[in-house]
Order: structure tokens, then C-alpha cells, then sequence
């Protein structure tokens, strides 16, 4: 039934490019005629076949696109499962399951379907992928070990199901962060020669090079590294900031360097009020005059924000208000710790680099993504 489904779409989505000029889904209104065509060719396909998997889950993809809600979606997916339990093997139910954990959004329930679909041993790597992308947040979050640990092995299953560049800049990422950069640092230099000239690539070795405590090897990565967002690739990791670039050269101690992509721009781009590095570099390289502005900039942000919270009355309760009002302030008194602790004692803050998988759909059956 899929290839059948495939060849549908391919065809619609031919009849929108050549009569628009555009990529199909590019804009919804115009895209809308066509997935109602799609909508009804998979309901007639239903009606031959109510029991079909392969229509029920690319129906809920295309009413998605059309906008009719997530708690449809589910709806429509979980109602096929009451209604064909006894006809749908596991490996579909694991199917099903991961599409319907992917509208719940890293949610706790998402974590219900995902787990449900491993134990029904999910043969898609979407599942796994979005078990590694579950536990990696929970990770930087409240940095218990066992959930870096628990994402590593899901990337690492979802790598052996799949070698694709996605899995493997998932894994890497994880390996990473797990304090293993010799090996993350082998899988990404195994993927640059595939693609050599990818800036999330040259980021990662650097990073780990940093971590590794090699300097020049590090340095030459993150001279070669452009700023912005690559016309060659799509993927989120694929934009380039420039924290990620200058905050390696303050890992790195490379002050200058440091100074040089961390301009004065930034201050005014980038929410700095904590960037104790940026400051602590600042006064030790005797940029008193950048300090004093980006100093005077912040405190005037804190005092204003407080003055706000104050006089705003969209508070649900007095409570919300205070805790607001409360939370402001401390992050008023944090920050003038830091400026003190920055110009009485100067001691140099810890950096810690990170690098990120990519959160993209996992959804099986997505017909934007994988049609």
C-alpha cells in the first residue's frame, strides 16, 4: 500500500510545483486543494482496507497539514488501534505509537509511547532517536549522568538501525557528552570527510579538541568556521552562532581571538546580564570603558525589569506577583555579586562547551518529511 501512497503524493505534489513554481507545502493555502485530494484518496483507501496502517498513519500526517489539530491526530490514530488490535502486529503498533509520541512533544506522555514501542521492540530508528532526544535535555537539565547515558545508548541503537549523518552527529553529540571525546571527536571526523566544508562539523572537532586540550588542532577548526546559517544544509545544528565560535576561544584562553568575535555588537544582540565571561574578560584585558556600558546596559535592564514586575497587573494571583517580583530581584543581586567578584577577586569563570543533537521530526510516517 505505501508504494502506492508514495506515488500519489509524488504525483500531486508534481501537479503543485509545476503549475506554482514553488516547493509543495510552501504555502498553505494554495497547498490546501492538494491535501484535501490526498485526504480523500487515503479515506477511499480506508474504505477498501479499514484496517491499512500504512493509510491510517499517512491520513493523520496530511490532517495535520491541514491543520486539524493535534488532539485529532490522536484521536484518529488511537481509535484505529481500539477498533484493530487483534488485526495490527507489534511492529505497527510500535509505529503507531511513535507517531502519536511525536505530537506529545517530549511530554511525559511522549516518553509512554516511546517506551511502549521499544518494548514492543520498534524496528523504526525514529523511536530510538526519540528516546536519545527525550533523555538529552533531561540531561543538561538536571545533569544526572544516567540520562546522557540512557540518550547515548538510544542514539547508539538508533545509529546501528540507521548510519545516517543524523544519527551519527546524535550519537557523537552524546559520546560528547559523556566525556568521551576522543571517540566522539572519531565520528565526526569520519563524517567531515563526506562532507568537508559542514560548519557544525568543524564546531564539534574543535569542541573536542578544546576538551582534549588541543590548542592549535582546535584553533585552525575555528578559524574556518563561517558565521550564519549554511545554504548547503537544513538542519538546525547547520546554524552557526557566534557564541558558539568566541566561546571556544575563552575556553581555549585566547582572549584576543576571543574579543574579536565577541564584539561590542553582541552586547546589544545577546541577553549578557549573566555572561560572567564575557565581563571577566573585559576587565582583564583592560576594557574598562566596554565594561562600564555593558555594566551600566544590564544593571538599567534588571531595575527596569523589577520596576515592571511591580506595576504589572496581568498576575493570575498576588502570589505570582511576588514570586515574579522575587525573581527579578534575585537576579538583581546575582549580578552584582558577579560584577564585584569579577573587579575584587577576578577569578576566571569555568566555561563548559556543549554541543546538541539535532531535534528534528520523528514522526514515521510524516508526509513533509519523508514522502
Amino acid at each position: 500500500m505505501m508504494k502506492d501512497l508514495r506515488a500519489h503524493w509524488i504525483q500531486l505534489k508534481a501537479e503543485y510545483e509545476n503549475r506554482y513554481k514553488e516547493s509543495f507545502l510552501e504555502d498553505f493555502e494554495r497547498s490546501k486543494d492538494y491535501l484535501e485530494q490526498m485526504k480523500e484518496y487515503l479515506l477511499s483507501k480506508l474504505k477498501e482496507r479499514p484496517s491499512d496502517v500504512d493509510a491510517i498513519c499517512t491520513l493523520a500526517s496530511v490532517k495535520l497539514e491541514l491543520g486539524e489539530g493535534d488532539t485529532e491526530y490522536i484521536k484518529l490514530l488511537e481509535d484505529f488501534l481500539d477498533r484493530f488490535s487483534n488485526e495490527v502486529d507489534d511492529k505497527q503498533v510500535a509505529r503507531i505509537y511513535t507517531n502519536i509520541a511525536f505530537i506529545e512533544d517530549y511530554s511525559r506522555r511522549a516518553l509512554d509511547y516511546l517506551t511502549k514501542a521499544k518494548d514492543l521492540k520498534s524496528p523504526y530508528v525514529e523511536t530510538y532517536k526519540a528516546l536519545g532526544l527525550y533523555y538529552f535535555p533531561d540531561y543538561d537539565f538536571s545533569k544526572e549522568k544516567k540520562n546522557i547515558e540512557r540518550s547515548n545508548e538510544f542514539f547508539k541503537h538508533a545509529r546501528e538501525l540507521e548510519d545516517s549523518y543524523e544519527s551519527n552527529i546524535n550519537y557523537g553529540a552524546s559520546l560528547y557528552a559523556l566525556g568521551e571525546y576522543q571517540e566522539a571527536k572519531k565520528i565526526f571526523e569520519k563524517l567531515i570527510t563526506v562532507y568537508p566544508d559542514r560548519m557544525w562539523l568543524k564546531l564539534c572537532i574543535a569542541y573536542c579538541d578544546v576538551a582534549l586540550g588541543n590548542k592549535t588542532t582546535a584553533i585552525s577548526y575555528l578559524e574556518n568556521i563561517k558565521i550564519g546559517s549554511d545554504d548547503n544544509y537544513d538542519l538546525n545544528t547547520d546554524d552557526i552562532m557566534e557564541y558558539q565560535v568566541f566561546d571556544a576561544y575563552y575556553a581555549l584562553e585566547e582572549y584576543d581571538r576571543f574579543l574579536r568575535y565577541c564584539t561590542e555588537e553582541v552586547d546589544n544582540e545577546y541577553y549578557t546580564v549573566d555572561w560572567e565571561h564575557l565581563y571577566y574578560v573585559l576587565w582583564i584585558s583592560g576594557k574598562r570603558d566596554r565594561f562600564t556600558r555593558l555594566e551600566e546596559k544590564n544593571r538599567k535592564y534588571l531595575e527596569g525589569a523589577i520596576a515592571d514586575a511591580i506595576v504589572d497587573t496581568e498576575y493570575d494571583s498576588e502570589k505570582e506577583k511576588q514570586e515574579t517580583i522575587e525573581s527579578w530581584k534575585e537576579d538583581k543581586r546575582d549580578f552584582e555579586e558577579m560584577i564585584s567578584r569579577i573587579k575584587d577577586k577576578q577569578l576566571r569563570p569555568e566555561m563548559e562547551l556543549k554541543l546538541y543533537p539535532e531535534y528534528s521530526c520523528y514522526m514515521v510516517d510524516c508526509v513533509r518529511h519523508k514522502f
